[in-house]
């Protein structure tokens, strides 16, 4: 327990670093390209994120079930080999898509330099998913000290580039997009340099058959999971004004600290999850269910109440409106952890075909909600859109892995949950009150008390899984010890 502890203290700090150090930079990027400059970045990004995430090929998961089923040094070496030949494959397939389709899509968002930028763009993708395959490896093997100078890459690389591209040779939304590309290239370089000795020395086809199979399940999640996160800009561009987009801009990257916030437990979590020891143990994902859940409550809680302020850092009294759409759109990170917690048996038996029903759900309605209710509610409808859509996709898994829901009882403390998030709800519509204060002190207050007992229970239950390096038994590797996701 006290190396689960440690690991998630240092990916909390790690992990934080990233999503300040783009608070503190935005309000350079907006004065540099301005609005509609930061709202042409905001498209290319969600269009590459999309290319990028098919690209990918779900390695994340893929790669969990694979190297947690084998101790062979020498086979995961292969495993490591044989899936970066998959993914830089599929960047280059995807990045050529991209090259030739780039006129139609600037005639489609209006937008002409998204021509230009496209290069940097399909560039970008092979680097990408290079260093985000060497970085779900780190934290497989929970080598914090590997993860950690990459995160420390990714926040020196992003900052220096973005202000020596955008800021200081004022190269607009393609210097912008440029700076980007070049930190995909030096955070793959970094990653594997870092991560070499884990590379094996040949590709086996058998390997890249299974990363291929295991993966393509995935692909629907993916597109989806775009649909969830991004579609919502190109519904909401015909209906509103460049200011209201660029609220929900804003809200989306003050959502985002939640998902920094709650990686770092996820991270820690899943390779101890994993182990054989707890392949059948329902008491422990029921623990982990009854810490989780209030945690990320009150997690949510201190976000959206510093939400204005944080808003007022980054674009001045303009910005404070976003605030209003927080609390919805952090609802992504919030059932996210629960389907990691409901799906972690299929992710362990790779089982992967589980994830493609929710979220084809989730991104249908997100659709349905956004298309239907938009016109009328605006920006609103989108945030709200991606919290029902994020609900429907946990039910559905839910209901398609009944017996880890059934040892969770997801309904655990949901009443003072719902009543949390109904007092955060209403703070914001009607304002600081004492009375609101007071109920939500008394709330916060049952959270923290539905958190400690199960936090007790679930650190003893760890500690006989410990060994005298503090690590899980299963996942210490005894040879060389030396040893988030691409974004644009």
């Amino acid at each position: 327990m006290k190396r689960f502890a440690q690991t998630t203290l240092w990916y909390t700090a790690v992990g934080l670093i990233g999503p300040l150090v783009a608070l503190i930079l935005t309000p350079l990027y907006t004065r540099a390209i301005g609005v509609a400059g930061y709202g042409t970045v905001d498209i290319l990004l969600s269009l590459w994120q999309g290319a990028y995430t098919v690209a990918l090929w779900g390695i994340g998961t893929v790669i969990a079930g694979m190297y947690s089923a084998t101790s062979d040094e020498h086979q995961r070496r292969t495993i490591i080999g044989s899936a970066g030949a998959v993914v830089i494959g599929t960047g280059l397939v995807i990045g050529a898509g991209l090259l030739v389709g780039a006129p139609l899509i600037g005639q489609a968002i209006a937008r002409p330099e998204t021509t230009e930028a496209m290069p940097y763009l399909v560039g970008a993708l092979p680097f990408a998913v290079v260093y985000t395959l060497f970085l779900s490896v780190f934290k497989l093997r929970n080598d914090v000290r590997r993860v950690v100078w990459s995160m420390i890459g990714l926040v020196v690389f992003t900052a220096s580039t973005r202000i020596a591209f955008v800021v200081w040779w004022d190269g607009g939304v393609v210097g912008m997009v440029q700076a980007a590309a070049l930190t995909n290239m030096l955070m793959a370089l970094l990653t594997l340099g870092l991560g070499w000795s884990l590379v094996g020395q040949r590709v086996d086809v058998t390997v890249i058959k299974t990363v291929l199979r295991t993966g393509l399940p995935l692909l629907p999640v993916s597109v989806t999971g775009w649909v969830l996160l991004y579609a919502d800009r190109w519904l909401l561009a015909p209906q509103v004004d460049a200011l209201a987009l660029g609220h929900y801009a804003l809200a989306v990257l003050v959502a985002s600290l939640l998902a920094f916030a709650i990686e770092p437990l996820k991270n820690a979590w899943q390779p101890i999850a994993l182990q054989p020891s707890y392949r059948n143990d329902d008491a422990f994902l029921a623990l982990s269910y009854r810490v989780y859940l209030p945690v990320v409550m009150l997690l949510i809680g201190v976000l959206v109440l510093l939400a204005p302020a944080l808003l007022w850092v980054i674009g001045g009294v303009a910005a404070l409106p976003a605030a209003t759409y927080v609390l919805a759109l952090s609802s992504m990170p919030l059932f996210g952890g629960v389907q990691m917690l409901l799906g972690i048996r299929a992710v362990r038996d790779r089982r992967t075909t589980v994830f493609g029903w929710g979220s084809v759900v989730a991104a249908v309605l997100n659709v349905a909600v956004n298309v239907t209710f938009i016109p009328t509610y605006g920006v609103a409808a989108a945030a709200w859109g991606t919290a029902v859509a994020a609900a429907a996709a946990t039910v559905v898994l839910g209901l398609r892995e009944r017996d880890t829901a059934r040892a969770i009882a997801p309904l655990h403390g949901v009443g003072t949950a719902f009543l949390w998030l109904g007092l955060l709800w209403w703070w914001g519509v009607a304002g600081p009150t004492w009375w609101g204060a007071l109920a939500l002190g008394a709330n916060a207050f049952a959270l923290v008390g539905s958190a400690v007992r199960p936090l007790r229970e679930l650190t003893l239950r760890l500690k006989p899984e410990l060994d005298d390096t503090g690590m899980p038994s299963e996942v210490v590797v005894q040879d060389d010890t030396t040893s988030r996701e691409g974004r644009l």
